[in-house]
């Protein structure tokens, strides 16, 4: 994987290279203190993207990725006939299941491609809650996800997991903006 063939990758260094040139950062060694990284992936394109960036992250770190996929189970009960058609439950859950281990497949890919070792994570609950918990349980120093962007109707009343992350992390968290 090159690191040239990412069009997200020029613009962490043109920020970087900002960050040098104002003689914010000394040296360019930012990423000795990053040595765990964990990407929320969901499958999507913008996920896909972070999972890149994160993995790139970590190549020249020498660090270690973990992947991580949530199945938000809470609001399948507000399907219908979720709850009372035979099978319907356990289907979706087997669903969500394989499309969890095809994300989390696709960034250990990508990360034995460059080298990087990769543990991977599927669990079920409220996404950001997860993320947070599993970032602070496993000691995490960097989240990466991606942030698609919610109209500003879905925002108010859905609200967004990455901004519920961002507020709520302990650590730092870089978001990744969809194209």
């Amino acid at each position: 994987m090159s690191r040239t063939a990412d069009p997200a990758l020029p613009s962490i260094t043109i920020f970087l290279q900002f960050l040098w040139k104002s003689k914010r950062i000394k040296r360019i060694n930012y990423f000795t203190m990053i040595k765990k990284i964990m990407i929320a992936i969901d499958g999507s394109d913008t996920s896909k993207k972070a999972a890149t960036i994160g993995i790139d992250i970590a190549h020249r770190a020498n660090g270690s990725i973990t992947a991580v996929y949530i199945m938000e189970t809470l609001r399948l009960a507000h399907l219908p006939g979720y709850a009372t058609l035979p099978g319907l439950k356990d289907k979706i859950l087997e669903l969500m299941q394989e499309e969890g281990q095809q994300a989390t497949q696709f960034v250990e890919d990508q990360a034995q491609m460059m080298k990087v070792p990769c543990d991977k994570i599927i669990a079920q609950g409220n996404p950001s809650e997860e993320l947070l918990r599993i970032a602070r349980e496993r000691g995490m120093d960097l989240l990466i996800m991606g942030n698609l962007g919610r109209t500003r109707m879905e925002k108010f009343l859905l609200g967004s997991v990455a901004e519920k992350v961002v507020l709520r992390s302990a650590i730092p968290v870089l978001l990744i903006k969809g194209d």
